[in-house]
């Protein structure tokens, strides 16, 4: 491969051991990266999926950092309780996506979430408890979800995923009641 550093040398795949990376300006060891390295110019480089291979180890070293679940024992638990990824974010009160991102590990989870999750995986019973709470809790939001054209308003979107009260962009409280984001973030921002 010609080095994009120096257009001149020729860059060698070479694997650095104990490789430094950052994450949210913390710095985080590597145990082992494969980089390019240019002899001529002495830089070290990487391609688009050495990047992205770096990037999940970095989060992966993080986890263990904080001591929270690796992306395949989410996988496991999850399997185990016999949920979809769709099921697990919804009881989770998680956005569309999140679980796949956390098990593709792309994705940190919070420690709430590690610590429910490990709950699941010592009492996969709990998923019960789990739905009997969401299902509450949705009776609760259809209560308060503006009702359209005469009929109670479901609190989910077309996804299938709770929209009311979610503030993060999908089409929510913010479009139904014509409040602005700009107007809701400021109020959110002073609650704090």
């Amino acid at each position: 491969m010609n080095c994009p550093v120096c257009n001149e040398g020729t860059a060698k795949l070479v694997e650095r051991k104990n490789y430094t990376a950052q994450y949210n300006g913390e710095p985080v060891q590597v145990p082992a990266v494969e980089v390019y390295h240019c002899a001529d110019c002495g830089e070290d480089f990487l391609s688009p999926e050495q990047s992205h291979a770096l990037a999940v180890a970095v989060k992966n070293e993080v986890r263990k950092k904080l001591g929270l679940l690796p992306p395949e024992r989410i996988t496991a638990i999850r399997e185990k309780a016999g949920l979809t990824q769709a099921e697990l974010e919804e009881l989770l009160c998680q956005g569309p996506k999140v679980v796949v991102r956390w098990e593709s590990g792309k994705v940190i989870q919070s420690g709430s979430a590690d610590t429910v999750l490990r709950l699941l995986e010592r009492a996969p019973e709990l998923v019960r408890a789990l739905k009997e709470i969401e299902k509450q809790r949705f009776a609760q939001q259809r209560k308060y979800t503006p009702a359209r054209g005469g009929v109670s308003a479901d609190p989910r979107g077309p996804s299938g995923n709770r929209v009311f009260g979610d503030f993060s962009g999908r089409k929510s409280f913010v479009s139904d009641t014509g409040v602005s984001r700009r107007a809701l973030s400021g109020w959110a921002s002073r609650a704090r």
